[in-house]
């Protein structure tokens, strides 16, 4: 089981957006002094104890502040993605894109900027971002995609009128006399409708995505080396919202289940990509017991390493017997985030022993938003 010397990322890196307009600052949480506990002992003493929410007060100094680039643009250049480079082996390198596709990345270790290749075209609100290990490579391709495909007016969303295409990967290489990084253009989703999670399979050689459309859903299967796309058969969509990340560990895909986004669950995908089967539910586990008028907004999973996760998710306080449902905006009562810090544990039988796992959850801390409101946590 371990300490904290298993883990091997320092911090998770938290980007605020003012109320007052599109600026942003970077904050740094070190990971152990607020998510978790010295010990694995330690932190089931303290579940059997209390378990509660505890209050951050304030986020940490910012080490960077963001404001976007003004255009001619409807958003006036908003920055809607920010994205780990290389986040399995690196937690320091952010890469930023507005609405225009301009992208820039900023290295929090050395506190430097670099320039970055521009995008075919923005990609819209909230993208998909999702990194691929390439065999050879010394960086990971980024893979960057528009959520919202084709608004029923020939577009795939807004940012169809910046540029060709609403698919695009930034890998670093060589091409020619090129040795850096680049923006390469693929192949537009063959589908119409929202894209309501992803994940990587088959060791990054194939993108999975679910979308939801006007016609039904499906799940469609991007080859990384081909680039080429293709549905799967049997019309099922993954079982998970956003995305969903494979802990090597485990040999399993860890997300949060899309008919009830409090139920973290771990499943087995790798008869999806070659054998277009269906993904089994392995395990499932409450992270965090809320009151029923919390509705979550938004929620990631962010893989810290050997089994640590930090699991960040973004509340609305709704008034009203109906939940949900009944939800308006003079309903919404507050907003805020909580992040908590869970440790997967494997016991019994050892690592292949698929029964043994057990989710340790460590420390949860609240951050109530006032003039700033919590976007991405990578």
């Amino acid at each position: 089981m371990g300490g904290m010397e298993r883990m091997i990322r320092r911090f998770v890196n938290i980007v605020a957006e003012r109320r007052s307009g599109h600026k942003y600052t970077l904050h740094r949480l070190d990971v152990s002094k607020h998510l978790f506990f010295p010990s694995t002992a330690a932190a089931e003493a303290a579940n059997k104890t209390n378990g509660k929410v505890s209050i951050l007060p304030s986020l940490p100094a910012p080490t960077m502040r963001f404001e976007s680039a003004p255009t001619t643009l409807w958003d006036a250049g908003k920055l809607e993605m920010f994205a780990l480079v290389s986040p399995r082996s690196c937690e320091d390198r952010i890469l930023c894109s507005n609405t225009a596709g301009h992208t820039m990345l900023y290295n929090a270790y050395w506190g430097c900027i670099q320039a970055m290749p521009s995008l075919s075209c923005g990609k819209g609100s909230t993208p998909m971002a999702i990194s691929v290990a390439r065999p050879g490579a010394s960086e990971e391709d980024l893979y960057v995609m528009n959520t919202s495909v084709d608004l029923g007016y020939g577009l795939s969303s807004f940012a169809d009128l910046r540029g060709p295409s609403s698919f695009d990967v930034l890998r670093f290489g060589s091409l020619g006399s090129d040795r850096g990084w680049r923006s390469d253009p693929l192949p537009p989703p063959p589908f119409a409708g929202n894209v309501r999670s992803y994940t990587v399979v088959d060791g990054g050689s194939t993108i999975c995505v679910s979308t939801f459309a006007r016609s039904g859903g499906g799940t469609y299967c991007f080859d990384t080396v081909k680039r080429e796309w293709r549905q799967a058969g049997g019309g099922w969509v993954l079982p998970f919202y956003g995305a969903a990340e494979y802990v090597p560990d485990l040999k399993l895909w860890m997300g949060f289940s899309s008919r009830d986004r409090q139920q973290l669950c771990a499943w087995d995908l790798s008869g999806v990509a070659k054998d277009d089967k269906p993904p089994t539910l392995e395990h499932s586990w409450t992270d965090l017991k809320t009151p029923k008028e919390w509705s979550p907004t938004r929620i990631s999973l962010i893989n810290l390493g050997k089994g640590w996760f930090c699991i960040a998710k973004t509340f609305r306080v709704v008034n009203g017997d109906d939940g949900w449902e009944s939800f308006h905006l003079d309903s919404v009562v507050d907003k805020f985030a909580v992040l908590t810090g869970i440790q997967m544990v494997t016991r019994g039988g050892g690592q292949d022993d698929q029964e043994g796992i057990e989710m340790i959850r460590h420390k949860s801390i609240r951050y109530m938003f006032t003039n700033e409101m919590i976007r991405w946590v990578l």
